[in-house]
Parts: C-alpha cells; structure tokens; sequence
C-alpha cells in the first residue's frame, strides 16, 4: 500500500497473478472461454475475412485496374500530350499511350521481313519487363519476342526504318497482363512534348479499383482531345461495384457475429467471476479486515478476470491463425488478429465489472461473524 492507502499497482498485479491458481477452477473456466470465443471469431469472421482479401486482390487485378481510352476512327484528335497531364492526376499508377501501327524493316539488311512499329508515349509501364534498358531516349525502341530475328538483326539490335519512322532498337521487352497485345510491335519511345502526334489508345492504371467510377469521370475532362465524345473508354466497372459490394457484405456480417461473441463472453465472465466471488468471501472479509480498501478489492477481481482473458485470447489467436490458413488458406489482416484478441480482453474486464464491485461491497463483519 501507499502512503495515501493506495493499493500499489505491483501489488495488486502479484496478488491478482496468486489469485489465479487460489481457485484454479474458475480460471480454467475464464481461459476456455476466452479461448473458444477467440477461435470461434477467426473461424467465422476471421476466414471470411482472408477469404475476401484473397477475391480483392483477384479483383484488384492490373487488368480490372485498368481504363483504356482509344480514338478507334482517329476523329477524336487524341493528342500525346495527354500523357503528362493524365500523370499529373492523383491516384494514377502509370500511364502509357501508342500511336498507330507502322511497318518496319532493319536498315541497310537485305531479305529481313517487316515488322509492326508503333510510337509510345509516357515511361514504360510495370507490365513491360525490359530485358536490361532502363529509360530510353527519344528514337530508341524495344523489340517484342521474336521479332527482332525476323527484321533479320541477328544481335538483338539495330536501326529499323520506315518512311515515316526512324528507330534504334536497343533491347527486348516481354508485356504481361493487360498488355500482352504489344508483344507484337516494335516500341519507339518518343517525346510528347516535341512531338505532338495523336494517339490510338492511352492506357491508365489507377492505384486501385475501387477508383474506377471516379477516374472514369476525371479522365473525360483531363485528356487533350478535338472531340473527347468521339473517345472510347472501357474500363470494368462491374469489378468496382463487385468489390464495394463484397466489402459491405463483411462488414454487415462480422458485425453481426462479432458483437454476438462479445457479449456472451461478456456475461459468461461476469458468472465466473460472481462464483469466484462467492468462493473467496471469506478471503476478501478477511482482507478488508486487515485494511483492504473497496479500490483494491476490485482492481484484484478486475485483474484476475483480464489476467485469465489474456492467456484464452493468446492461445485462442494462434490456433485461429492456424484454423483461418487451413480453411480459407491466407491469413486476416494484422489489424484485425490484435483487434480480437483486444475485444476479448475488454469483453472479460467489462463482463467481471459487476461481480468486482459485489465483492468491493462485502461486509466484512458480517462474513466474519462466528455462530
């Protein structure tokens, strides 16, 4: 105790640890309760969970992140300028525009065949994985699988020419998801702002797919175009839609079961604590005999029941890791891993707060009285 007759914080943590095994019964009981709401909230929530980060991350796909805008009949007047000033948006993750096709053949190489060219705007995209080139310059190009044997340059490399086209080809690239369309082509890397073509199609990613809707709508009015109602654009908005749908879905259901396991772990401590209670009334009359204030008989009972929830939710959360991987194979987020094991706990000291200040109330003359 203090000066001022304040239980000390040690004290009460050491005596509420003694009180733990002085019944072990009813910490048996806290514990398995702690411990089967904890699993039961990673088995429902904690599963449907994982399972729906696992159908976002399909759904947050490059391909459903995807908005292509394209000038089909070439009466739009898609300019390359668009490129910088669709950068500039905030929540795009790249931007990447191509011109028409053109044919190609290697120059001063005689019996190599045509290739399609075609003029890119903007820095190459995550999808296009270049073999060593890093940033190229204005007039450099990148060759697509295979196509650089048949312009005839047998190295890899070479100057590729067309009468409207001049190019080195400095590397090899291979485009994956969603721009396996390019594999085909020649791409010559040219300077929006001394060249100010019209673009075929521009492609931007936003950083997420519930952005689509928004994006959509801002790209309409940031785009340099003569005729923007002339544009094309195909974004998957379903996909938007499908997420924010998914995610409401969750929210609504793991609010459901998550307050349901909350409060009934709230109430079966509050009766393990009223029955530890009413075991150890002897124990706390003598207490308060001794100069025990009604502060440190609640904090002790407070304890005991946080102590008890604190070992259920630790071994309860690893073994609903181990239920979530084996039936949903992923894992929940960490926010929500630390947020059951904190619910538990919280349940458990509300839950033990009436039977706290039962036991604060005891009379201890009367507990006392010999017959």
């Amino acid at each position: 105790m203090t000066a001022a007759g304040r239980p000390r914080a040690r004290y009460l943590v050491l005596d509420a640890m003694r009180r733990l095994r002085h019944p072990v019964a009813p910490t048996l009981v806290a514990v398995l309760i702690a411990f089967a709401a904890t699993v039961a909230l990673f088995a429902t929530t904690g599963q449907a969970l994982a399972s729906q980060q696992r159908t976002l991350e399909r759904i947050n796909s490059p391909t459903g992140r995807l908005i292509e805008i394209t000038d089909p009949q070439g009466e739009a007047g898609l300019s390359a300028r668009s490129v910088a000033a669709v950068e500039r948006m905030s929540g795009v993750e790249w931007v990447f525009g191509i011109g028409p096709a053109v044919d190609v053949r290697a120059a001063g190489i005689d019996g190599g065949a045509a290739a399609p060219a075609r003029r890119t705007y903007g820095s190459l995209p995550r999808p296009i994985a270049a073999d060593g080139a890093g940033s190229l310059l204005p007039g450099q190009a990148l060759a697509g699988p295979g196509l650089t044997d048949r312009l005839g340059l047998g190295d890899g490399v070479g100057a590729v020419t067309s009468r409207t086209l001049d190019a080195v080809i400095v590397d090899g690239f291979v485009a994956g998801s969603p721009l396996e369309s390019l594999n085909g082509s020649v791409l010559v890397s040219t300077d929006p702002a001394v060249d100010d073509a019209r673009l075929l199609t521009l492609w931007v990613s936003v950083a997420d797919v519930s952005q689509l809707p928004a994006m959509t709508t801002a790209l309409t009015g940031a785009v340099v175009a003569s005729d923007v109602g002339a544009l094309r654009v195909t974004t998957s908005d379903e996909l938007a839609l499908l997420s924010a749908d998914i995610s409401a879905e969750l929210a609504r259901s793991a609010q459901i079961t998550i307050v349901g396991l909350v409060a009934a772990v709230a109430v079966l401590i509050g009766a393990v604590q009223f029955g530890r209670v009413a075991g150890m009334s002897r124990d706390i009359g003598r207490r308060r005999a001794l100069g025990a204030n009604r502060t440190a008989i609640m904090l002790t009972v407070l304890l005991t029941a946080a102590l008890s929830a604190a070992v259920g939710a630790l071994v309860g959360t690893v073994a609903g890791l181990v239920v979530t991987l084996v039936i949903a194979g992923a894992l929940p987020p960490l926010g929500f891993t630390v947020a059951v094991g904190v619910l538990i706990l919280l349940a458990s000291v509300v839950g033990a707060v009436p039977p706290a200040i039962r036991a604060s109330r005891l009379d201890p003359v009367a507990i006392l009285r010999v017959p």
